[in-house]
């Protein structure tokens, strides 16, 4: 299956340009937070700049028969990432900055196109020293969306996704990080307003 791949993604990746693509702002319904630590704190969390911008790892090098972006199959959007080399993986990573005590949701959609018979497949997400979710010959399936969450430690963390598919191809889409700020957090927050809400109306009538 890989071999007759070779033609056409390099056809593909020919005849698509990623001028032509768009940069997605939300995956999994959350807003991409930029400079913000609430939001999404994935950088082209559904590769809709039709390729890897924003990502790290041996999967944004390896030749495109074995990792790479393209059209085929996204789980949303018009671009998804494939990785599956052979006899070897492949690494996709992005860290992101965490605040210490916050709970942090990450989702993302993944799909496996072939069952495995004498052959292997393995796929392996981790969060920081946080293992999220280990496969081994898993069979072909449709797209799964996975939600876990994790406790930030304040320092950065790596979210690496970790591949190999010697008989086909896991297909990544729709990933995201996001904080969601603790309950003290939001009365603190809602005092702070309500504070500035009082000084405002004073200001006002005098």
């Amino acid at each position: 299956m890989k071999k007759s791949m070779l033609f056409f993604s390099a056809l593909f990746i020919g005849l698509v340009g990623v001028s032509n693509a768009k940069a997605d702002t939300t995956c999994n319904g959350v807003a991409n937070g930029g400079a913000s630590l609430f939001g999404n704190q994935i950088q082209n969390c559904g590769f809709e700049t039709g390729d890897f911008t924003g990502w790290s790892g041996t999967a944004t090098t390896d030749n495109p028969v074995f990792a790479g972006v393209d059209s085929f199959a996204s789980y949303e959007g018009t671009y998804e990432a494939y990785i599956a080399p052979l006899g070897t993986t492949d690494t996709l990573t992005q860290t992101v900055n965490t605040l210490a005590g916050y709970t942090y949701t990450i989702e993302f959609a993944l799909m496996n196109d072939t069952t495995p018979t004498t052959d292997t497949n393995s796929f392996l997400a981790t969060f920081g020293g946080t293992t999220l979710l280990s496969q081994t010959k898993t069979p072909a399936d449709a797209y799964t969306l996975y939600t876990y969450q994790v406790v930030g430690t304040g320092a950065p963390e790596a979210l690496t996704f970790t591949a190999r598919n010697d008989p086909g191809f896991f297909t990544l889409d729709s990933v995201s990080v996001a904080t969601t700020p603790e309950p003290g957090s939001l009365v603190l927050l809602g005092t702070g307003i309500a504070g500035l809400a009082g000084a405002a109306r004073r200001r006002f009538k005098r």
